[in-house]
Parts: C-alpha cells; sequence; structure tokens
C-alpha cells in the first residue's frame, strides 16, 4: 500500500536526567509520539494538557492525551503562553519513515524541528512517557488557558443530515450566499438561541426521517426568536398565523400560547410540512406553501406553464426568496470556509429537559422546588402568559438542565394542595365572573372548570375558590405590575383626561379605583395610576395596505395612534399611501 502522510501533534515530555531539573537546558526532552528527543523544544508549557493525532492507514484516527508536568524556573514561567502551540509535522506511515538521512535528522534538531517519524499506534503496545521523578518546587501551578481537545459540533451532524440539492446554480441562491457572506457575523449572533434550539430541532426532524435542511428553517423564519411577531401576526419560532395554529393544534387562551411554545410549534410545523411535502410530492413547493399557503402555490401552479417546478413558478416575491434563504444557509453549513464564514460553536447536547407537571402549577412552586430562578424558568417558557401553566394543558415545563429523573421527581414530591393556592370568596353585589377572573388574575373558564359551573350565572352570597398565585403578582415576568403612581385630581379632570396624560386606558383607570364611567370625580380625590404588565417588545416593519388607516393600524397591533405617529413623525391629519413602510414597537406578550 502507499505510505500515507499523516499529521502528528508533538507531546513534549521531561526524559530523565542526572541533571539538575530546574536548568532547562539540562533536561532532554522526548516526544510522546514518536519518541524523539531534544535539548530546546518548542511547544512546552506548564501543566498543559497537549493532544497526538495518529491518523494511520485503515483507521479512524486515534486521540491520546497525555500532560506534561513541567516546573520551569520562576524567570520562564513568563515565557509560557509564547510556548503553547503545539507543532505539527508530517511523515509517511511504515517503516519507509525512519530511513532518515543522518545529515537531514541533524538539520531538523538545528531547527527544533526534531520530531520526523511517528509512533505506532497504541495497540502496538508503544510504552507511554515517563513520569519525572523529581520532586517540584513550592510554585502555584499555571491554570491552563487551553485545552487541546475535540469537541463534539452539531453542525457536522447537521449537515450529515442534509439530503436536498442546494440549487446553487440558481441566481437567487447566489444573491443570499452573497448576503450571508456579507455579514459574515450574523449566525455568530444567534449563537446563545442556536445552543438553546438548534438541537432540538434538529433531533425532532431527524426522529421523523425528514431532511436536515428543515432544521434550519426556524432561522430563517424567525432568526430562533419564540417572540418573534410578523406584521400580518405570525409568531413564535416557526411563524404560525393564529388560524393555521389552532388548525395543528396550537392552542391559544389567557394562560398560554402555543405558538411561542418551542415543543409544541416544532411538532406542529414538521406535522405540517409533511403533509404539503405529500401534498405537493416535491420540498421547494412545500416550503413555499408553508410561507405562502397552500392555495397560493395551488394558484401559482394553474397560472404557470404544466409540470413547472417551484423556479419557475409565478410566486410572490417574498416566497421567491424564501426557499433560497434556506437552500443558501444549507450551503454555508456545508462548507463554511468555502465561503470564508466561521460558524459559532454549537454543542449537539439539548440544553433543557421537558418536565411532566400533571397538573396545573403556580411557577413560582415550581422554580423553587426545581432550585431554579423564576426568571430563569420563564425564560424557558416563553409560551407562559400568567403566573400558572394552563389549567388544561399542555402539563410540562422546559427545565434548563439534563437531570429529567430528577426534576420529575422533584415535582413529584409538592403535594397537590400545594401546587396552586385556593382562596375562598364570597360573591357580593354586582360580581359577575369576568369581574372576578380579572380582579383575581384567572379567566373564566377556570372559575368554571373549579367550581362546578355550567353557566354563567352566580348568586350573591355564594361561595367561590379561586386560583391564585403565592407571591404576589409583581414577582412574575408575564404579569408584572408596577406599583403604580397616585395621582390627586384637580380642577377640569376626568376619567379621560388623566388616562391620557397617563398612558392607560379609561377602563384600566376605572377598574384599578373602582369607580363607574358616569362617576363624578372629586378635587383632592386620590387615584391609582395601574401599571402595565411587563412587556415582550419586537419592532415590527409594517407595509401599508389599501384601505388601511392609522386607527385601524393602531387597533391591530394593540398600540395608540399617537405612537404611531411619533416612531414614524407622521402627520395624523394626512392619508397614508399603500405601500408606505411604518415602523412599529408591538408588545407581542399582548398582540394576537
Amino acid at each position: 500500500m502507499h505510505p500515507r502522510t499523516v499529521s502528528v501533534r508533538r507531546v513534549w515530555q521531561p526524559a530523565h536526567s542526572n541533571e539538575s531539573p530546574w536548568n532547562r537546558r539540562a533536561i532532554s526532552w522526548r516526544c510522546g509520539a514518536c519518541s524523539a528527543s531534544s535539548r530546546s523544544p518548542s511547544g512546552v508549557a506548564n501543566q498543559v494538557e497537549r493532544s497526538c493525532q495518529v491518523d494511520v492507514a485503515n483507521s479512524l484516527g486515534m486521540y491520546h492525551s497525555y500532560r506534561s508536568i513541567l516546573n520551569a524556573a520562576p524567570a520562564d514561567r513568563n515565557h509560557t503562553n509564547k510556548m503553547r502551540s503545539a507543532e505539527t509535522h508530517s511523515a509517511p506511515c511504515g517503516a519507509a519513515s525512519r530511513r532518515v538521512p543522518g545529515l537531514l535528522f541533524a538539520a531538523m534538531l538545528t531547527l527544533q524541528l526534531s520530531c520526523q517519524s511517528i509512533a505506532p499506534p497504541a495497540s502496538l503496545d508503544t510504552p507511554a512517557p515517563t513520569a519525572p521523578t523529581y520532586t517540584p518546587l513550592d510554585i502555584p501551578p499555571l491554570t491552563p488557558s487551553i485545552t487541546y481537545q475535540l469537541q463534539p459540533n452539531l453542525w457536522r451532524d447537521v449537515r450529515q443530515s442534509f439530503e436536498l440539492p442546494h440549487e446553487l446554480h440558481q441566481r437567487r441562491v447566489a444573491q443570499e450566499l452573497r448576503w450571508l457572506r456579507e455579514h459574515p457575523n450574523y449566525l455568530m449572533r444567534l449563537q446563545p438561541r442556536l445552543q438553546r434550539y438548534l438541537g432540538y430541532i434538529h433531533t425532532r426532524v431527524r426522529a421523523r426521517g425528514l431532511p436536515g435542511e428543515l432544521a434550519l428553517l426556524p432561522i430563517v423564519e424567525s432568526a430562533l426568536d419564540p417572540y418573534a411577531f410578523s406584521p400580518e401576526g405570525a409568531a413564535g419560532l416557526w411563524q404560525f398565523m393564529p388560524a393555521t395554529g389552532r388548525r395543528f393544534g396550537l392552542r391559544r387562551d389567557w394562560w398560554y400560547d402555543g405558538r411561542r411554545d418551542p415543543v409544541a410549534a416544532t411538532e406542529a410545523a414538521l406535522d405540517y410540512l409533511q403533509l404539503l411535502h405529500r401534498r405537493f410530492g416535491d420540498w421547494s413547493l412545500a416550503l413555499a406553501a408553508y410561507n405562502a399557503g397552500e392555495g397560493t402555490v395551488q394558484r401559482a401552479q394553474r397560472r404557470g406553464p404544466a409540470g413547472a417546478s417551484y423556479w419557475d413558478l409565478p410566486l410572490p416575491r417574498e416566497t421567491r426568496a424564501y426557499v433560497p434563504r434556506l437552500l443558501a444557509l444549507s450551503a454555508l453549513v456545508t462548507d463554511p470556509a468555502a465561503y470564508g464564514i466561521t460558524l459559532p460553536v454549537v454543542v449537539p447536547e439539548i440544553p433543557f429537559s421537558i418536565v411532566s407537571t400533571d397538573t396545573q402549577i403556580d411557577i413560582a412552586v415550581a422554580a423553587e422546588h426545581l432550585e431554579v430562578e423564576l426568571d430563569t424558568l420563564y425564560g424557558w417558557n416563553p409560551a407562559l402568559n400568567q403566573w400558572a401553566t394552563p389549567p388544561s394543558g399542555p402539563h410540562r415545563l422546559m427545565v434548563p438542565g439534563g437531570q429529567l429523573n430528577d426534576f420529575e421527581q422533584k415535582l413529584a414530591s409538592i403535594p397537590m394542595e400545594q401546587r396552586v393556592h385556593w382562596t375562598r370568596i364570597q360573591v357580593s353585589s354586582g360580581d359577575t365572573l369576568s369581574e372576578l377572573a380579572r380582579r383575581h388574575r384567572t379567566d373564566v373558564s377556570s372559575l368554571k372548570k373549579a367550581n362546578n359551573l355550567r353557566g354563567n350565572t352566580i348568586r350573591i352570597g355564594q361561595a367561590l375558590y379561586i386560583p391564585s398565585s403565592t407571591r404576589g403578582l409583581d414577582n412574575y415576568p408575564p404579569a408584572r405590575r408596577a406599583a403604580g403612581a397616585i395621582y390627586v385630581v384637580r380642577q377640569g379632570d376626568s376619567l379621560w383626561s388623566i388616562s391620557r396624560a397617563h398612558g392607560v386606558s379609561t377602563l384600566g383607570l376605572m377598574k384599578a379605583n373602582q369607580v363607574g364611567p358616569k362617576e363624578l370625580l372629586k378635587v383632592g380625590q386620590r387615584l391609582r395610576i395601574p401599571g402595565g404588565r411587563e412587556k415582550v417588545i419586537r419592532t415590527v416593519n409594517y407595509g401599508v395596505r389599501p384601505g388601511d388607516s392609522l386607527s385601524k393600524i393602531a387597533a391591530r397591533f394593540n398600540v395608540r395612534v399617537s405612537d404611531i405617529a411619533s416612531w414614524n413623525q407622521l402627520n395624523v391629519d394626512r392619508y397614508l399611501r399603500p405601500g408606505q413602510s411604518l415602523k412599529l414597537y408591538v408588545d407581542v406578550s399582548a398582540a394576537d
């Protein structure tokens, strides 16, 4: 067999010497990989772990780590960092590698490249390097700043699962690749989200036998932001519209928005993609339908030539760029060096556990028993809107860490009566289920279920059990409330003028102070200005459509007309133009 050139990283170890171990020039050094010796090798550092890689013919490669222990004289310690880089050299395998002319070998020693043969693999019983026997001086050991070891990387697993043609000859793919090359830090900025979600999504994609490229789709859809919100109203990692989400089982209610649930939304998205692939028989068309809707692609097929591929169909502009964007990203992941891009390190371990709660549970109670910060637990569960998990499920939490059994045991140990705090109240005159639900931060359906009510009628004096949080609401991120300012009513004030001045709704002001719309305010009366929910703000670039007005847009995104005008320097008396671009700052935790 033809000799094969391999790359070997030298591992220098101090050999036995009768001379002083503190005189570096007096120490004889041996390479742990190939047994060559030298008086002053480079690449030697105090207590730094080195790796020697020996890749021989017909093997997968062997990695041997040795620890070199050198207690250098104090004068040498300042030079440690300069000596940390390991050298590499090439040598042919077999006996031919040992027939090196003496003159050439001497020259190599002079150049401090004294290692020109490799040791056989460990399986051939090569003796391990001998550790030094001298007693080190009392010098604090250096902490290595670099550890040379193999790091598993998720990108390798992702690219090995790719199945789709990346269509690099297509002009639109080339355009998207150009954008990625011009923004080399784009994926680097996404590293925390990639580490949090990509491994899980890729695992679910491969469990269904789907092309690995689909694991990258949430990067295109939302930049892996579970709070992403589009001008059309799509939300979550996979950007589900409300109707499509309902179609695939993503429930939205007062407690929970399934579109923002990474677990539920991933399953729903893969269900939808598989359905589209069965319908269209082609992944490019299925992806186009995921972006634009099935009807849009079917109409384009009717208008286009018979049997036309995705690339030849008259599709909307956004959809024409959508599939090329995914293919370009996949091509970049396949060979990042070809495009001058460095991918962020993403290890394949999934950084969270999906823990069953069995029933509704107060998030503060769960956080306490799981020994996780409350804000951290909410951060891992972006679908939660309130202080507890939804009473009708899903009964699970995403918890950082991999101790699934430990987490489940901790939650199972919580008695049922401690999972949610229940308050017994008596219905008063004027109370309604909706008013009681608002006052106690719950919803009507939960009240009815907890009290076995079939209708909405309640009686004065009737006892009801209300689920309530164990902590003050200001401790819960989704429902955090400011303490609230106190306003003293002045001459000429009205509920409307006070609410406008403080940026709250008139209804909210009335509810916070239990005053009716026709009730007269008195000069000197003290009113509490309610604090708002803690918001999750995202920027939405909205294109004005025919028939739009500032009031319609404000109502759609739950913002104020004056805010839209301020954000975009608009005159509220002037008409909007179709196609005009508006920047909106939307609270996605409250938007529909």
